[in-house]
Protein backbone atom coordinates (compact mmCIF):
# COMPACT_ATOMS: atom_id res chain seq x y z
CA UNK A 1 0.00 0.00 0.00
CA UNK A 2 2.75 2.47 0.95
CA UNK A 3 4.71 1.36 -2.08
CA UNK A 4 1.70 2.20 -4.31
CA UNK A 5 1.28 5.62 -2.66
CA UNK A 6 4.95 6.40 -3.19
CA UNK A 7 4.68 5.33 -6.85
CA UNK A 8 1.60 7.53 -7.37
CA UNK A 9 3.34 10.43 -5.62
CA UNK A 10 6.48 10.08 -7.76
CA UNK A 11 4.42 9.86 -10.96
CA UNK A 12 2.54 13.00 -9.90
CA UNK A 13 5.79 14.83 -9.21
CA UNK A 14 7.20 13.71 -12.55
CA UNK A 15 4.07 14.84 -14.49
CA UNK A 16 4.01 18.17 -12.64
CA UNK A 17 7.70 18.74 -13.31
CA UNK A 18 7.33 17.92 -17.02
CA UNK A 19 4.31 20.22 -17.44
CA UNK A 20 6.18 23.08 -15.76
CA UNK A 21 9.11 22.60 -18.09
CA UNK A 22 6.94 22.68 -21.21
CA UNK A 23 5.04 25.85 -20.25
CA UNK A 24 6.02 28.84 -22.33
CA UNK A 25 8.34 31.30 -20.74
CA UNK A 26 6.93 34.80 -20.93
CA UNK A 27 8.82 37.16 -23.17
CA UNK A 28 10.76 40.02 -21.68
CA UNK A 29 10.21 43.54 -23.00
CA UNK A 30 13.61 43.32 -24.69
CA UNK A 31 12.60 40.05 -26.40
CA UNK A 32 9.33 41.62 -27.54
CA UNK A 33 11.13 44.66 -28.96
CA UNK A 34 13.58 42.44 -30.85
CA UNK A 35 10.73 40.40 -32.34
CA UNK A 36 8.81 43.53 -33.37
CA UNK A 37 11.90 45.14 -34.92
CA UNK A 38 12.71 41.95 -36.81
CA UNK A 39 9.18 41.69 -38.27
CA UNK A 40 9.09 45.44 -38.92
CA UNK A 41 11.99 45.10 -41.37
CA UNK A 42 9.76 43.03 -43.66
CA UNK A 43 6.94 45.57 -43.55
CA UNK A 44 9.35 48.43 -44.26
CA UNK A 45 10.73 46.55 -47.28
CA UNK A 46 7.19 46.26 -48.68
CA UNK A 47 6.58 50.00 -48.34
CA UNK A 48 10.02 50.86 -49.71
CA UNK A 49 9.33 48.73 -52.81
CA UNK A 50 5.93 50.35 -53.21
CA UNK A 51 7.35 53.85 -52.90
CA UNK A 52 9.89 52.94 -55.60
CA UNK A 53 7.06 51.65 -57.84
CA UNK A 54 8.38 48.09 -57.56
CA UNK A 55 5.05 46.62 -56.50
CA UNK A 56 5.80 43.02 -57.47
CA UNK A 57 9.11 43.17 -55.56
CA UNK A 58 7.14 44.19 -52.46
CA UNK A 59 4.93 41.15 -52.87
CA UNK A 60 8.01 38.93 -52.40
CA UNK A 61 7.44 39.50 -48.67
CA UNK A 62 3.88 38.13 -48.80
CA UNK A 63 3.10 34.46 -48.28
CA UNK A 64 1.64 32.39 -51.08
CA UNK A 65 0.55 29.66 -48.64
CA UNK A 66 -3.04 28.42 -48.78
CA UNK A 67 -3.85 30.00 -45.41
CA UNK A 68 -2.67 33.50 -46.43
CA UNK A 69 -5.37 36.09 -47.19
CA UNK A 70 -5.28 39.70 -48.26
CA UNK A 71 -8.09 42.25 -48.39
CA UNK A 72 -7.96 45.12 -50.86
CA UNK A 73 -10.93 47.34 -51.66
CA UNK A 74 -13.32 44.94 -49.90
CA UNK A 75 -12.14 41.95 -51.91
CA UNK A 76 -10.54 38.83 -50.43
CA UNK A 77 -7.42 37.93 -52.42
CA UNK A 78 -4.62 35.40 -52.45
CA UNK A 79 -1.06 36.24 -53.49
CA UNK A 80 -1.66 35.45 -57.17
CA UNK A 81 -4.68 37.79 -57.17
CA UNK A 82 -2.57 40.54 -55.61
CA UNK A 83 0.12 40.08 -58.24
CA UNK A 84 -2.47 40.35 -61.03
CA UNK A 85 -4.01 43.51 -59.58
CA UNK A 86 -0.64 45.22 -59.08
CA UNK A 87 0.45 44.19 -62.58
CA UNK A 88 -2.66 45.89 -63.97
CA UNK A 89 -2.49 49.16 -62.01
CA UNK A 90 1.29 49.39 -61.64
CA UNK A 91 2.10 50.77 -65.09
CA UNK A 92 -0.30 53.71 -64.62
CA UNK A 93 1.29 54.85 -61.34
CA UNK A 94 3.67 57.75 -61.93
CA UNK A 95 4.36 58.52 -58.28
CA UNK A 96 3.52 56.90 -54.97
CA UNK A 97 4.57 58.02 -51.53
CA UNK A 98 3.46 56.07 -48.47
CA UNK A 99 4.34 57.76 -45.18
CA UNK A 100 3.80 55.57 -42.13
CA UNK A 101 2.57 57.94 -39.45
CA UNK A 102 3.03 55.54 -36.53
CA UNK A 103 4.02 51.94 -35.95
CA UNK A 104 1.40 50.15 -33.85
CA UNK A 105 2.31 46.55 -33.18
CA UNK A 106 1.16 43.66 -31.04
CA UNK A 107 3.12 40.50 -30.32
CA UNK A 108 0.87 37.49 -30.90
CA UNK A 109 3.62 34.92 -30.33
CA UNK A 110 7.38 34.57 -30.66
CA UNK A 111 6.95 34.23 -34.41
CA UNK A 112 3.86 36.38 -35.11
CA UNK A 113 3.33 40.14 -34.95
CA UNK A 114 0.26 42.21 -35.84
CA UNK A 115 0.77 45.69 -37.26
CA UNK A 116 -1.81 48.47 -37.64
CA UNK A 117 -0.37 51.44 -39.48
CA UNK A 118 -2.00 54.79 -40.26
CA UNK A 119 -0.56 55.93 -43.58
CA UNK A 120 -0.51 59.24 -45.40
CA UNK A 121 -0.50 58.47 -49.11
CA UNK A 122 0.24 60.59 -52.15
CA UNK A 123 -0.44 59.01 -55.52
CA UNK A 124 -0.22 60.26 -59.08
CA UNK A 125 -1.78 58.14 -61.83
CA UNK A 126 -1.53 58.74 -65.58
CA UNK A 127 -3.99 61.42 -66.64
CA UNK A 128 -5.32 62.07 -63.13
CA UNK A 129 -4.27 64.84 -60.72
CA UNK A 130 -2.18 63.78 -57.73
CA UNK A 131 -4.26 62.63 -54.78
CA UNK A 132 -3.35 62.82 -51.10
CA UNK A 133 -5.30 60.72 -48.64
CA UNK A 134 -5.09 58.54 -45.59
CA UNK A 135 -5.53 54.84 -45.09
CA UNK A 136 -5.08 52.26 -42.40
CA UNK A 137 -3.02 49.21 -43.32
CA UNK A 138 -2.96 46.20 -41.05
CA UNK A 139 -1.08 42.96 -41.37
CA UNK A 140 -0.11 39.78 -39.61
CA UNK A 141 3.59 39.07 -40.11
CA UNK A 142 4.77 35.60 -39.25
CA UNK A 143 8.11 33.83 -39.34
CA UNK A 144 7.81 30.84 -41.65
CA UNK A 145 10.77 28.77 -42.75
CA UNK A 146 13.06 31.21 -40.91
CA UNK A 147 11.73 34.18 -42.93
CA UNK A 148 9.27 36.89 -41.88
CA UNK A 149 6.35 37.03 -44.33
CA UNK A 150 2.99 38.76 -44.41
CA UNK A 151 0.24 36.16 -44.08
CA UNK A 152 -2.71 38.55 -43.86
CA UNK A 153 -3.21 42.20 -44.73
CA UNK A 154 -6.04 44.67 -45.05
CA UNK A 155 -6.19 48.26 -46.16
CA UNK A 156 -9.01 50.69 -45.53
CA UNK A 157 -9.22 54.20 -46.95
CA UNK A 158 -10.53 56.79 -44.52
CA UNK A 159 -12.80 58.33 -47.17
CA UNK A 160 -13.62 55.70 -49.81
CA UNK A 161 -16.01 57.88 -51.84
CA UNK A 162 -13.44 60.66 -52.13
CA UNK A 163 -10.70 58.21 -53.09
CA UNK A 164 -12.82 56.50 -55.74
CA UNK A 165 -13.80 59.86 -57.22
CA UNK A 166 -10.24 61.20 -57.22
CA UNK A 167 -8.64 58.11 -58.71
CA UNK A 168 -11.19 57.64 -61.47
CA UNK A 169 -11.47 61.28 -62.55
CA UNK A 170 -11.14 61.88 -66.26
CA UNK A 171 -8.76 64.40 -67.83
CA UNK A 172 -11.73 66.50 -68.91
CA UNK A 173 -12.67 67.37 -65.32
Amino acid sequence: MIRNLISVFLIGVFVTFQSCETQKKSLSDQDKNLIIESAKVTVQKVFDASNNLKFLDGLNYYSGDDDAYYVNNGTLLNLDDLKKSYSQIGPSVQRLENTIQSWNSTILSENTVAFTLPILLKIKLDGIPEYTGQLIWSAIVQKRNEKWVIIQSHESWLNCVEVASALTASEAQ
